[in-house]
């Protein structure tokens, strides 16, 4: 049986609407410990949590949000738990998947220690890789509706302001576990287009990515492709609908329309 520590977090309320999603974080923050202290953080001020996200004339004692999670991993593969998977933790924030907001209301939320992009974007330790995998099995077990295609990233959902848990994370390793979804581009034919951008946005809101099907590469595509080439393309994070991000998504809004 998984063992828990438990790390209580005042800040949560209720649910709701049932869960059906699952969101996979990074902390981006110096170290697990700091990242557990905001987490748990009541009245979080700004002079706590000195960082790169920090405006140089913030005021020390300005209030920042109060945000949690339902649990934590860091690097050792320990998972603590701060909410529990009942009430509503606020880890989301302005958030959408398959054209609903309040992500919160629906998804349990893993915050996972990495320092992110802000201090390198380090590896994920392959203890604490293995713990996230059990804890995904140990919620699946816990709410059998929920299945791997129900794991997103924070990015996903949030693509025009958010990019974790980043292009390191092994979202493959997660899908080989049962635990995620891969796209399989094997026969997959492209269609003849000129213009394919119009096939690229109907594809993303398929996968979940609120994207308008503007039938123009606008931010709000670019952003929301981004985040898949961080899912599942991270060689290259740069937007473009190119002939392999094409195949990528066209396999994969296959593989969830079946």
């Amino acid at each position: 049986m998984t063992r828990y520590i438990e790390r209580p977090s005042p800040n949560f309320d209720a649910r709701t609407r049932p869960i059906d999603l699952v969101v996979l974080h990074y902390t981006g923050m110096q170290d697990a410990e700091t990242a557990l202290a905001r987490l748990t953080d009541p009245a979080p001020v700004a002079r706590r949590y000195p960082g790169p996200w920090q405006s140089d004339d913030a005021l020390p004692d300005a209030p920042l949000p109060k945000v949690s999670a339902h649990y934590v991993v860091d690097e050792s593969g320990q998972i603590f738990s701060l909410v529990p998977e009942e009430h509503r933790a606020w880890h989301a924030g302005a958030s959408s998947w398959e054209g609903e907001g309040d992500v919160n209301a629906r998804a349990i939320g893993i915050e996972i220690v990495n320092g992110g992009h802000d201090f390198g974007l380090p590896e994920f330790p392959d203890t604490q890789i293995e713990a996230v995998i059990q804890l995904l099995r140990d919620i699946f077990e816990r709410w059998p509706d929920l299945k791997p295609a129900r794991v997103v990233a924070h990015s996903d959902i949030a693509p025009d302001r958010k990019s974790d848990p980043g292009e390191k994370f092994p979202w493959k390793r997660l899908a080989d576990a049962g635990v995620s979804i891969w796209p399989n581009p094997a026969h997959t034919v492209l269609a003849i287009d000129d213009d394919p951008i119009p096939h690229v946005q109907q594809q993303l809101s398929i996968i979940g990515y609120n994207v308008r099907q503007t039938g123009v590469m606008d931010g709000e595509t670019r952003a929301a492709l981004i985040a898949f080439q961080r899912r599942f393309r991270p060689s290259d994070t740069s937007g473009a609908a190119d002939q392999e991000t094409r195949r990528l998504l066209a396999a994969l809004s296959r593989q969830l329309s079946v």
